[in-house]
């Protein structure tokens, strides 16, 4: 009994199946697969051209380098004799002779050559004493003395603490004046033994006191006796 062919009328089950012409279509599109691969990489890697390897400088060989010393002079001697032979041939300087005269005054009619000495009585020097400045003489102090309670020289005041302790004595005061007669400074040359007594009368002097100068002097000496009333 003759069976009649199955047709497929389904597309889909058409295109799933696997048709038995199929594999050989399959197997030669995977080798131009494979022979394409290749072909490109082929051609990719020849574009890429390999690094030229650098071949490294010759090593350059040290030349040795010989320093020889330089020759020894040789001491000169012989030119040393030369020169002392020359020294010795060469006539030797004439000697000058000293012209000594004995007056001061000196008159040469013809030009003279030599040294002249001249002695020394003829041109004596000045003596030093001359020459050194004399020194002012110091200028001794115009002895003044107060006037009293009044005037421009009052007396100084009596210390009261000199009084109670019964101080007494004199006092010798140098001081200055300028030229309108104020006094510049004062000084205690000799002192009266109380120290309250001189620092009264120098206080008295240098704020008090007016003296105009005498002749041009302006240093004056004053002793001022400070003395107890005893009644």
């Amino acid at each position: 009994m003759a069976v009649a062919a199955y047709q497929l009328k389904s597309e889909l089950a058409r295109f799933c199946l696997p048709a038995p012409e199929r594999d050989s279509y399959r197997r030669l599109a995977w080798v131009n697969s494979l022979c394409l691969m290749f072909l490109l990489i082929g051609v990719f890697g020849a574009q890429n051209k390999l690094p030229v390897p650098k071949h490294a400088a010759p090593l350059e060989q040290p030349v040795p380098v010989v320093i020889e010393p330089l020759p020894a002079t040789p001491p000169p001697t012989e030119s040393k004799t030369a020169e002392r032979q020359d020294e010795d041939q060469k006539p030797k300087a004439q000697s000058i002779v000293a012209v000594t005269l004995n007056s001061p005054a000196i008159n040469f009619s013809v030009p003279t050559i030599g040294n002249l000495i001249v002695p020394v009585s003829a041109a004596p020097a000045p003596p030093g004493e001359s020459m050194a400045q004399t020194a002012p003489a110091p200028q001794a102090p115009l002895t003044i003395g107060s006037t009293g309670k009044g005037g421009d020289r009052p007396e100084p005041p009596y210390p009261p603490m000199a009084l109670q302790m019964q101080k007494q004595g004199t006092v010798v005061l140098l001081f200055t004046v300028d030229d309108v007669g104020a006094v510049v400074s004062a000084s205690i040359k000799e002192s009266s033994g109380s120290p309250l007594l001189d620092q009264s009368a120098l206080d008295c002097v240098k704020r008090r006191w007016i003296q105009p100068p005498i002749n041009g002097g302006h240093l004056f000496q004053v002793s001022i006796s400070f003395k107890l009333q005893i009644d």
